[in-house]
């Protein structure tokens, strides 16, 4: 566990300063010099994009976490895999290609009438797609040799940077809207070389390409667990992504700008649950490797809380600068709209957090022909239940729809993992963890609204990470976090440093 901690804390540090940058780009930058519709059509492109990445690649992703400590003994067999698995991710997308232009026209009718800009985007959609494909396959493959920080650098601060630059260069003029667009695929595609060249120059990557390294039964088995990875992962994509694209399709492009601007300020609850399981993924992948139950168990306890109190703190602490954040926003009465949007959908995340790396447990164990399972059955709930929710309600319809996905896909896998491996990972800290943060929550409400809304922020910001924090620490929930704190007492040379 200690290795998960350590590795999280700079990987957290790392998606907090890219959280930092997002929100002044979501929450700042784009409202004052984009239209709704703008950022509307931006996002709808980027997560067109992602939930078309995870068909394409087909579970590669995932097989390169659960096979790759295979071949870490031998440096020529792991290039080797990996130059196999980029070949096919490449086939794969070759293969996606066909199967998009057969369905083409039915999937771009759906936009017709609501978003009809976004149809003339399709191509540069499809380019984003092989990108994103790559990506997360040189991604997921940093991160099976414990390297975690290039990537998270540039996809969480690099990426971000380069998007307010070229916002700022469409503002003056530099760029036209269309040119925009495409630069945001060209920023994509300059942090992929970049990544690339990184694991080259480390001698990760090389072009040895000897097919004999994959036995044919291991290959047969890497086919099976791929193809049940892709319908699972991609099951959770349209989980996490198809709420958007819904309401472009049945709202129009202005109403997807307010809801992603919403879910983004959400996300910042589940930036710890991201640095944890990036760690913990391989980890537990090794553990299965050798068996060793014991591991998976206190991998999964730890994780699941140390993500839950990490998730409440920050949950109480979005809820209650709610006011102050849409104040702040330039048009924030336009995008206050979205305000039950990040309660709604922060609380699902809050639960997604709460049952730790069970997806990955499931995944990594000889069920993973479950997870594909559930999550094939919570996708096409969530599309159903999108289809009744967001004609409905708008914009909160699709985050009642997203939460309530995770919500019912976490309690199956919590059941699932509890009968099956017979582990589980609560105890009654987690029940000592709610009362304090009903504790700060009340502190919360006793704070008086102050007319400057910068101080605001801090000072209830600060009044209620005090007292979660400290009832945290007194009742000792967590003992990787008291040692932490220990650890920054005798940093700064107040505590006992024997």
């Amino acid at each position: 566990m200690g290795v998960i901690v350590r590795q999280s804390i700079i990987t957290t540090v790392i998606s907090y300063i890219g959280l930092v940058i997002g929100y002044l780009n979501l929450l700042y930058l784009y409202p004052l010099f984009l239209s709704p519709e703008q950022v509307g059509l931006m996002r709808t492109v980027q997560d067109a994009a992602i939930l078309l990445a995870q068909f394409a690649q087909f579970g590669l992703a995932q097989s390169i976490i659960r096979f790759f400590p295979r071949f870490i003994g031998k440096l020529s067999h792991a290039r080797s895999f990996i130059n196999i698995i980029l070949l096919a991710a490449i086939l794969a997308f070759g293969f996606f290609l066909v199967i998009y232009f057969i369905f083409e026209q039915p999937i771009l009718s759906y936009f017709q009438v609501n978003a009809q800009e976004f149809i003339h985007y399709s191509g540069l959609v499809l380019w984003l797609s092989f990108i994103t494909v790559i990506t997360t396959l040189m991604e997921v493959y940093s991160r099976s040799l414990l390297k975690n920080i290039l990537p998270n650098l540039l996809k969480e601060i690099i990426v971000r940077l380069l998007l307010a630059v070229v916002v700022v260069m469409y503002f003056k003029g530099l760029l036209t809207f269309p040119q925009l667009v495409t630069s945001t695929v060209l920023i994509y595609a300059i942090c992929l070389l970049v990544l690339v060249a990184s694991l080259a120059l480390q001698g990760h990557l090389h072009t040895t390409l000897d097919l004999t390294v994959i036995e044919p039964n291991l290959r047969a088995e890497i086919i099976r667990f791929s193809l049940l990875s892709f319908a699972g992962t991609a099951g959770l994509i349209i989980v996490g992504k198809v709420d958007s694209l819904m309401v472009a399709g049945l709202l129009g492009l202005a109403p997807v700008a307010v809801y992603s601007i919403s879910f983004y300020m959400a996300t910042v609850i589940e930036i710890p649950k991201r640095a944890m399981t990036q760690v913990a993924s391989p980890l537990i992948s090794r553990a299965f490797e050798k068996n060793d139950k014991e591991e998976i168990k206190k991998i999964y306890h730890k994780t699941a809380l140390n993500q839950f109190i990490l998730g409440t703190l920050l949950l109480i602490g979005v809820v209650a600068n709610l006011d102050s954040i849409f104040a702040l926003m330039p048009k924030g009465s336009i995008y206050e709209a979205g305000r039950w949007v990040v309660v709604i959908v922060g609380v699902g995340k809050l639960v997604d957090m709460l049952f730790g790396p069970s997806s990955e447990i499931i995944v990594y164990s000889k069920y993973y022909w479950f997870n594909i399972v559930l999550i094939l059955i919570l996708a096409v709930s969530l599309i159903a239940t999108n289809n009744l929710l967001i004609p409905r309600y708008g914009i909160n319809g699709a985050a009642m729809g997203s939460a309530l996905a995770f919500i019912i896909f976490n309690l199956v896998k919590f059941i699932f993992i509890w009968v099956k491996i017979d582990l589980q990972p609560f105890s009654f800290a987690f029940l000592k963890l709610i009362g304090i943060a009903a504790l700060a929550w009340l502190a919360h409400l006793a704070i008086p609204r102050i007319d400057f809304v910068i101080l605001d922020i801090l000072i209830r910001s600060t009044i209620i990470t005090i007292v979660f924090g400290a009832m945290m620490l007194w009742l000792r929930i967590s003992p990787d976090a008291n040692e932490l704190f220990k650890k920054g007492l005798n940093l700064i040379g107040i505590g006992n440093s024997k």
